[in-house]
């Protein structure tokens, strides 16, 4: 598959998850400031940062930018700082950078909580999962 397939592959993907996500009433919307998307439905909202470069920013488009924030979401729920990690981390980090890893991990499966909540319940998050290719 040449890169040009590829590329079209990959923003069809990202155009059918964000189109079943605003069939169930999820608004879209990118945020110039702080270059993050913003996902919302009814009164509740989250806020996705997705780059750090205005030039990147530019060319994300909010389907691609949504799509991100599935990955992100399916890989803070596979993360795992059992006590094994945590006590191989202690041997190369000091003990404060263990718990802010911690406490960093706490913070995006809340984040990832309030997503699925958002999104309609871990059903609707399996659903997009699934059209996204991340089952």
């Amino acid at each position: 598959m040449n890169s040009s397939t590829e590329r079209d592959t990959y923003v069809a993907r990202c155009l059918r998850v964000a189109s079943l996500a605003v069939a169930k009433g999820v608004t879209l919307k990118k945020l110039d400031k702080p270059f993050a998307i913003e996902v919302s439905k009814d009164l509740k909202k989250i806020t996705f940062a997705i780059v750090t470069d205005a030039r990147l920013w530019r060319e994300t488009t909010v389907e691609e930018a949504f799509y991100s924030v599935l990955l992100d979401a399916r890989g803070w729920a596979a993360a795992d700082l059992s006590d094994a990690i945590v006590v191989s981390l202690t041997d190369d980090v000091e003990q404060g950078e263990v718990n802010l890893i911690k406490r960093d991990l706490e913070d995006e499966r809340a984040r990832m909580a309030q997503l699925t909540e958002l999104l309609g319940g871990p059903d609707q998050l399996a659903a997009l999962y699934e059209t996204a290719d991340l089952s």
